[in-house]
């Protein structure tokens, strides 16, 4: 029985395609302060105070140089010299702004970024003008004042909403993927017969090939949370955290198994596992109970609803315990 958790764990490495993506894994999770660094540093410059320089065009009240009428302003915009058009009108004494910026996501958020510092200015010089106080909110920690970027909770919504919950599902789904080829493998050189004729039973032989998948797994998330937090990302609580993302992998790799000894045939199997994948996708990342994001919410230590959590935990094992039951490896 450990001889085969061991042959499917040597297998494994010689796969291509699964060395190349745990090395992705491990490469994301090992310079993930750099990923982040660059993702926030292309959407929101002004995280390091950097805003850049845009051409923008006024139509109303002129606060700045570029002023036009909102004609001759729309065609300036539609040709490209200038980047955005902020439309700046007066109703009962408020002002409203209604901002047109390009339809590229990447353009208009460096876009935004230059026009949020002249709206910012613009509010300031107004405040001026009807004497209302400008306020400034500082944040204390103890004595000290803690100096908050502007980027911050956009940093923080990457690492832990999209960073860690993306990094579990990949390991769930490796893991899977690993299953299915050796299920596959063994069916379809029928060296599962070799292995029936031996004094394993197809219930440790099954035991052995859900082991592996599980084994993997363990080793690699382990190894990504301790490379976030040599990146210094704060893991606050490793352990939910590693229970929660080894569910997932239950989860995923009870289905592989199914897929693989219903089928028989990994391309059929892997098909039908993907379309599986992607159908329960958006619920493992979308709500505040999916898995995948409370294992971000556990990394963050935030709160999370251990009732569902444990539900989950306890469900996802179940099903893995039980697949052997389920789909025999005898029965192929």
């Amino acid at each position: 029985m450990f001889e085969i958790v061991k042959k499917d764990l040597k297998l494994m490495f010689r796969e291509r395609t699964f060395v190349s993506i745990v090395l992705l894994i491990v490469f994301v999770a090992g310079i993930s302060s750099v990923v982040t660094f660059g993702l926030i540093l292309l959407y929101n410059p002004d995280y390091l105070g950097f805003y850049g320089s845009s051409k923008v065009a006024v139509v109303g009240e002129c606060f700045i140089e570029s002023c036009y009428d909102e004609r001759t302003a729309m065609k300036l915009f539609k040709s490209g010299r200038v980047d955005a058009v902020l439309i700046v009108s007066d109703f009962n004494g408020i002002k409203y702004v209604d901002v047109i910026v390009p339809d590229d996501e990447i353009k208009a958020a460096q876009v935004l970024s230059y026009v949020k510092k002249l709206l910012t200015e613009y509010e300031e010089g107004l405040r001026d003008v009807y004497g209302v106080p400008n306020l400034e909110l500082k944040v204390y920690s103890g004595s000290r004042e803690v100096e908050i970027p502007s980027g911050s909770s956009t940093v923080f919504k990457f690492i832990y909403l999209i960073l860690i919950p993306l990094l579990s599902i990949t390991t769930a789904v490796v893991a899977a993927g690993m299953v299915i080829d050796s299920v596959c493998e063994e069916i379809q050189s029928r060296s599962i017969e070799v292995l029936l004729s031996t004094p394993l039973t197809p219930f440790k032989i099954s035991i052995s090939k859900i082991t592996s998948p599980m084994i993997f797994s363990s080793l690699l998330t382990a190894l990504w949370l301790l490379l976030l937090a040599l990146n210094k990302v704060d893991i606050a609580n490793p352990l939910l955290a590693f229970a929660i993302s080894m569910s997932i992998t239950a989860f995923f790799v009870s289905l592989g198994y199914l897929m693989a000894v219903r089928f028989g045939d990994r391309e059929r199997a892997q098909l039908i596992f993907s379309i599986l994948v992607a159908g329960s996708l958006p619920l493992l990342v979308t709500k505040y109970a999916s898995p995948a994001v409370m294992v971000g919410r556990a990394a963050a230590g935030a709160e999370i609803d251990l009732t569902i959590a444990a539900i989950f935990s306890v469900a996802s094992f179940a099903l893995l315990a039980v697949s052997p039951f389920i789909a025999k490896i005898d029965k192929v």
